[in-house]
């Protein structure tokens, strides 16, 4: 028995076939050539025989491969045979067939973009989105930071439970440094509990160096204003709100900053200044244990 009369269609690994198909070739293309790769060469019967494709249709195949410069017809008598240019050279005419047809689609979008600025000189550009949705903390931590380092002008800020234990957020302190008026609106209930001191202690480095602060009966959400143009805001889960806050809105629109900024500012003109007791504005001991006003 050859080793063609041996080989079976079961016997052309799917891998294999699949990596083919990956590089632009169809199914039957990939399983013939893979015929021809694995024997060096085979005569169309066997070629049928072994990839499973059917006669007829494999001649047609190989009349493309050959077109594709990855079989070649053999000159000798007896059956149709075909071979391949070599392993290595199928490869480099592989690649070198992506490379054109990349070439080719980067022409093709170019005059493509040109056409359309012709056809639509005036036309202005959609504009992005301006509301993202958060679910990852840390992402959360890192959208607030890069908000502080953007800030100018104005921080305001819902601040209610659960609060964040990152530490103390230096981005804060900085926007303050820089000029940037702060002001935070807290839970009276939350601020004067038994067990708040230690809360107390943490955000008094940031009213010490100019953050202003006042007390709310009750504020419903989470969220900081940026200068009158974006808000960030967290929203408690309405049946688990004891989970945190597992979704977080980024909302660039300042129509919408500047409603929201008007809410605070009626909860602020109807607030009670922050209290602190003795020796809680004094820095702590552990700055690291501070909690971020966000």
């Amino acid at each position: 028995m050859s080793q063609y009369e041996a080989a079976k269609p079961a016997s052309m690994p799917d891998d294999l076939l699949h990596e083919l198909e990956e590089l632009h070739l169809s199914r039957n293309e990939a399983r013939v050539l893979l015929v021809l790769l694995r024997f060096g060469s085979a005569n169309t019967a066997q070629i049928a025989q072994i990839s499973g494709v059917p006669r007829t249709s494999a001649y047609q195949v190989l009349e493309e491969l050959s077109r594709r410069g990855l079989a070649q017809r053999l000159s000798i008598d007896g059956p149709v045979t075909y071979t391949t240019p070599g392993r290595k050279e199928v490869f480099i005419r592989l690649e070198a067939d992506q490379e054109a047809r990349l070439r080719a689609y980067r022409e093709r979008t170019a005059r493509l973009a040109d056409r359309l600025e012709e056809t639509f000189p005036d036309e202005e550009s959609a504009a992005g989105p301006y509301v993202h949705v958060i679910h990852s903390a840390g992402q959360v931590s890192h959208f607030y930071d890069s908000l502080l380092a953007k800030a100018q002008r104005e921080l305001l800020v819902f601040n209610r439970p659960p609060y964040s234990s990152q530490g103390s957020n230096p981005e804060v302190l900085d926007a303050v440094q820089r000029g940037v008026a702060t002001r935070v609106l807290y839970e009276d209930e939350q601020w004067n509990a038994a067990g708040s001191a230690e809360f107390r202690t943490a955000v008094a480095p940031y009213h010490a160096a100019g953050v202003d602060g006042r007390l709310v009966d009750h504020l419903a959400l989470k969220l900081a204003i940026v200068d009158r143009e974006t808000v960030l805001l967290a929203m408690a889960d309405p049946v688990k709100p004891e989970i945190g806050f597992p979704a977080t809105l980024l909302i660039e629109h300042p129509g919408f900053a500047e409603l929201i900024a008007d809410a605070f500012e009626v909860r602020w003109a109807g607030g009670a200044p922050v209290t602190f007791g003795a020796g809680e504005l004094d820095p702590p001991a552990d700055a690291s244990a501070a909690e971020a006003v966000s």
